[in-house]
């Protein structure tokens, strides 16, 4: 089954373990050496405010992908993305 980005980020996914809806795949991380996906990043839908941030599934870690949900057997918190530089500091200002 090939199955694009967009498709994925309308699914559902659950985790098996505690049978816990953990949100909709956002991103993935994606081995450019390989060309392997290495984890789904999944954010849970936001509150009025703030949305909480994404948890990463390792790819060994999804156990099916159906027509409307991925099964997950364990997720963990994503790690915080790089500080961003602004233009300014990249031109040594």
């Amino acid at each position: 089954m090939i199955v694009s980005i967009e498709e994925l980020s309308r699914r559902e996914v659950i985790n098996v373990e505690t049978a816990a809806r953990v949100g909709f795949v956002s991103d993935m991380d994606l081995n450019t050496e390989t060309g392997e996906v290495t984890a789904l990043l999944v954010r849970s839908p936001g509150g009025l405010f703030r949305s909480p941030p994404p948890v990463r599934v390792l790819f060994r870690d999804v156990i099916r992908i159906g027509e409307e949900t991925v099964l997950v057997s364990k997720v963990s918190p994503a790690p915080p993305p790089p500080p961003r530089r602004s233009l300014l500091g990249l031109l040594g200002k």
